[in-house]
């Protein structure tokens, strides 16, 4: 017969294992951020003589096309027959017949490495502009769509960090010899196998909720069988099918880890299926697209395995404190004591994980405050101090109190009855922060990061000398952003915000045009798509150095139209 120590050591080795061969596999992966448009032919605003046969949008890393999500739109709105293709960096749109004279909008979406999409719009002219034409615009997912992918990806962190958690905690922390404490021991493994379902429901879910987000439409898309699978050989679907295998897996072999000393597979299984599963959450997001590699998808491992034991530990803890499993006192006592151990660990490893992430990520302490990936990731940090806080006072004032009343013997005294309630429903307690910290997770996976441009341009090798201002536009305020700074196509991202310095949605969409006054060029328009409340972004073709300057016409009501000019200075 093996000892259970023996067998914890083996699990550990299998973990440790697993995890560094995904993070070798992982950080195989190039490292670069959502996608940017470094060029267009024909370029932006510009007038060709002859028809192209061809229309090239040219990205700083490769991507992958959005079905029906390319657009090509004559002068009058009428769209137009055209083959989108992407090869490598580059999206190649043929149309199908030869290019009349006039003015014409291609709306363009595709995805980054990250599986995010990125979208925008440029306009050209053959033989010369058209009278009128219309405006572009880039199809966003509606609200409902952002809202249930994010309460998907959350409930498909709590289930598969749940159901792993508890895999180490019944083989790793449980203080008993596997065939010990039965009724325990079965709610464990129904609380594990109602997780493996819910994983496999919200990862199978997740794949066409990612279609029909990538290509900015709503749940009804949902209807159509194609969103269903479009996305069946995806970096998405891959996951999904590592996360519900692993969970599985994990739950079966636990089972019969729990139940037999005598053989020491199932304890490695579990073990291994459980990092699987784990290593599931790693094949897309945001951390594959910041570097340096080993740094990032080191502490996105580590972030994720530890939170996945404190998930896990907490939830057996209820479990174990409860009466009705009939948990010998002593027993308990012990086991809450070495999960309290482990828990000073887990706030280290946490702390620190989170930190690195943050950096990486977010970029600067301003974007930390002014944008919403910031903001909501200042939301999860805030509950994770709240549940320190509450782990902290278990592990100094309750756990030493149910450890001496069980050591004493006072298994039925009242004084030790309320001290092992009060610390069952701070545990509890800690486990529905713990979701509300998933909540914030899930949120995050559909958010873009504040550092992902900055990332981006450094990736294609260009040095970003961004320009950001803000002017006074009537009684509010108005932030301009263009990088990279430089002559050449930029990227310009305008913000609307009232006196209070919240965004706000003006009547129409403002309307943007630039010039050069030293040389007399211009004004040249540029047509503006919504981002967001009170947010916009354009494509801007600077071809000179020198001070350009944004007039940006902003109607805010039925009878209030104000103007803002914006000072660019464009280097060589």
């Amino acid at each position: 017969m093996r000892h259970p120590d023996a067998l914890r050591r083996a699990g550990a080795g299998v973990v440790v294992a697993v995890v560094g061969l995904l993070l070798v596999v992982l950080a195989s992966s190039p490292a670069a951020a959502h996608a940017v448009l470094v060029g267009t032919d024909p370029q932006d605003g510009s007038v060709v003589d002859a028809p192209p046969t061809e229309l090239v949008l040219t990205f700083n890393e490769p991507v992958r096309g959005v079905p029906d999500g390319t657009t090509i739109l004559a002068a009058d709105g009428t769209p137009l027959e055209v083959a989108v293709a992407a090869v490598d960096d580059t999206l190649v749109l043929t149309p199908a017949s030869v290019l009349a004279d006039g003015t014409y909008v291609v709306s363009w979406r595709v995805i980054s490495l990250d599986t995010h999409p990125v979208a925008g719009a440029f306009t050209f002219s053959v033989g010369e502009p058209s009278a009128t034409s219309v405006a572009a615009s880039v199809p966003e997912p509606t609200t409902a769509l952002v809202v249930a992918r994010a309460a998907g990806q959350a409930l498909l962190y709590v289930a598969v960090l749940g159901v792993t958690g508890l895999v180490v905690f019944e083989l790793l922390v449980l203080q008993a010899s596997p065939g010990a404490m039965p009724v325990l021991r079965r709610r464990l493994h129904v609380t594990r196998a109602a997780g493996a379902a819910l994983a496999a429901a919200t990862a199978v879910l997740t794949v066409p909720l990612t279609v029909a987000w990538q290509a900015g439409g709503g749940l009804d898309a949902l209807a159509r069988a194609g969103t269903w699978t479009g996305g069946l050989t995806s970096d998405t679907a891959v996951a999904s099918l590592l996360a519900v295998v692993g969970v599985v897996v994990a739950t079966v072999a636990a089972r019969r880890a729990g139940h037999d000393a005598r053989r020491a597979w199932p304890a490695g299984v579990a073990t291994a299926s459980a990092a699987a599963a784990l290593g599931s959450l790693l094949v897309v997001g945001h951390t594959r697209t910041f570097g340096p590699g080993w740094l990032v998808l080191g502490a996105d491992a580590l972030h994720v395995a530890t939170g996945a034991v404190w998930l896990g530990g907490v939830v057996g803890l209820v479990a174990t404190l409860s009466r009705s499993a009939g948990v010998d006192p002593r027993r308990a006592a012990a086991t809450v004591a070495r999960f309290s151990a482990l828990g000073a660990w887990l706030v280290a490893a946490l702390a620190l994980t989170g930190t690195v992430l943050g950096w990486r990520v977010v970029g600067t302490l301003e974007a930390l405050v002014t944008s919403g990936y910031g903001r909501t990731l200042l939301v999860k940090v805030a509950v994770a101090v709240v549940i320190v806080g509450i782990a902290a006072y278990n592990r100094f004032r309750l756990v030493p109190a149910v450890r001496s009343a069980a050591e004493a013997g006072a298994v039925r005294g009242a004084t030790a009855d309320a001290s092992r309630r009060t610390l069952r429903r701070t545990v509890a307690g800690e486990a529905a922060l713990l979701g509300l910290v998933l909540a914030a997770t899930g949120a995050l996976v559909s958010q873009q990061p504040p550092a992902a441009a900055v990332s981006a341009q450094a990736a294609a090798g260009t040095a970003a000398q961004v320009v950001e201002t803000a002017v006074p536009l009537g009684d509010g305020t108005l932030r301009a952003r263009v990088s990279p700074g430089r002559a050449g196509v930029n990227a310009l991202e305008l913000e609307v915000l009232d006196a209070e310095g919240a965004p706000i949605e003006p009547v129409e969409t403002p309307q943007v045009a630039v010039s050069l006054p030293a040389v007399g060029l211009g004004p040249l328009t540029r047509p503006l798509t919504a981002t967001g409340p009170g947010r916009y972004e354009a494509t801007l073709d600077l071809p000179l150095p020198g001070a350009w300057e944004l007039e940006v016409s902003v109607r805010t009501s039925k009878y209030d139209n104000p103007i803002a000019r914006i000072p660019v200075e464009v280097t060589p």
